[in-house]
C-alpha cells in the first residue's frame, strides 16, 4: 500500500497524477479556452458565488461554517505576547486582526471532487476508499487534482422557462424539458452547463432555501446533459444538483452516482445564478479556479461567467 507523506509535508509535495483522477475535465484543452473567450463581447463579469458566513444555509451532513476572530488589536495590546508588537519597538502602535476558519469545503459555492461520491466503497477510476483515504483526507481524486477550468458555459434557466420564481420543492427536472430549454439557447457541446431552479431567490433564509432547494435534475436529465450535450461539468443553484428526496428506491443520490462515480463529471453546487438569469446571459465564458487543497473532497470556489 502506498504510504501518505508525513503530516508536515501534506500539500507541499508534487506528485504525479493518475489520469483516472481527472475525470471529464481532462477533455478540456486550449481550443475550449479559445471557444470560451469567443463568447465574450461585452466584458461583463457575473459573480456566481453567494458568499459564506456563520449561520448560512448548509446541508446537515457537513460541519457548519464557523469563522471567529483569532487575534485582535485589543487582545495583542492587553496580552503583550508578541515581540513584534512590543511597545518599545512599536511607536506607531501597529496592530492586526486575524481569524480562525473551521468549515467543510462544501460550504457555499463549491466543486465536488471525484473522491466525494463512492459506491460500494469505490469512487470513479476504480479507487477504493479503504486504500485511498487516510487521516489527512483522500489520497486520490481530491480537490488538488482538479485543474483550473476555463470553458464555454451555458445557463439552462428552467425556472425562467416556466415563468416562476422557483420550482416547487422536490420537483424533478426531466430530460425533455432541459432539451426544450437548451434548444432556445446557444448551448455549445463539451462545456459547462448550469441549471437554474430559482432556489437562490430564497437565499439566505435557511428554512426557505432548504425547502426550495429540494428541486433539481433527475437521472434522465443528467444523462441528457452528459450524453447529448457533452457536459464536462454540471452545476446548479442547489446543494445537491439533483432533486430530493430521490425516487430511486435503492439510491439516495442517483445523479451524484451517475455524474461523479460513473462518468467522472464534477458537480458545482450552491451557485448564485439570479443575476445571470435576469441578464438573460445564456452563453458565456466560464472560469473556475479550484483551491489546491490536498485531501479535500471538494473545493470552495468563486466561479464567474463573462459575457
Amino acid at each position: 500500500m502506498r504510504r501518505p507523506p508525513p503530516p508536515d509535508t501534506i500539500g507541499l509535495q508534487l506528485r504525479e497524477v493518475d489520469p483516472r483522477e481527472l475525470g471529464a475535465v481532462a477533455r478540456l484543452g486550449s481550443e475550449d479556452v479559445l471557444r470560451a473567450l469567443r463568447l465574450v463581447s461585452r466584458g461583463r463579469i457575473f459573480d456566481l458565488d453567494p458568499g459564506r458566513f456563520p449561520g448560512m444555509p448548509q446541508w446537515e451532513g457537513h460541519p457548519p461554517f464557523l469563522l471567529t476572530t483569532y487575534r485582535s488589536p485589543a487582545g495583542t495590546r492587553v496580552q503583550q505576547d508578541l515581540d513584534l508588537l512590543d511597545g518599545r519597538r512599536n511607536g506607531v502602535d501597529y496592530r492586526f486582526t486575524s481569524e480562525l476558519l473551521v468549515t467543510s469545503m462544501h460550504a457555499g459555492a463549491h466543486l465536488d471532487a471525484l473522491c466525494h461520491a463512492s459506491v460500494a466503497g469505490e469512487w470513479h477510476g476504480g479507487f477504493r476508499a479503504r486504500d485511498e483515504v487516510g487521516d489527512f483526507g483522500a489520497l486520490r481524486s481530491d480537490a488538488a487534482t482538479i485543474p483550473p477550468i476555463v470553458a464555454p458555459g451555458a445557463l439552462l434557466d428552467v425556472a425562467g422557462h416556466r415563468g416562476v420564481e422557483h420550482l416547487p420543492p422536490g420537483e424533478q427536472i426531466e430530460a425533455d424539458e432541459l432539451a426544450e430549454v437548451a434548444a432556445a439557447r446557444r448551448v455549445q457541446p463539451g462545456g459547462v452547463v448550469l441549471v437554474r431552479t430559482g432556489a437562490m431567490s430564497c437565499w439566505p433564509d435557511p428554512s426557505a432555501y432548504a425547502e426550495a432547494a429540494r428541486a433539481g435534475i433527475g437521472l434522465g436529465a443528467a444523462r441528457y446533459l452528459v450524453e447529448e450535450l457533452g457536459a464536462v461539468l454540471v452545476g446548479a443553484d442547489t446543494p445537491a444538483v439533483e432533486h430530493q428526496p430521490s425516487d430511486t428506491p435503492d439510491n439516495p443520490h442517483p445523479v451524484h452516482t451517475y455524474l461523479l462515480h460513473d462518468r467522472g463529471v464534477h458537480q458545482l453546487e450552491y451557485l448564485w445564478l439570479e443575476e445571470l438569469a435576469r441578464a438573460k446571459a445564456d452563453a458565456f465564458a466560464f472560469v473556475c479556479l479550484p483551491l489546491k487543497v490536498s485531501g479535500a473532497t471538494a473545493s470552495m470556489v468563486r466561479p464567474v461567467a463573462i459575457v
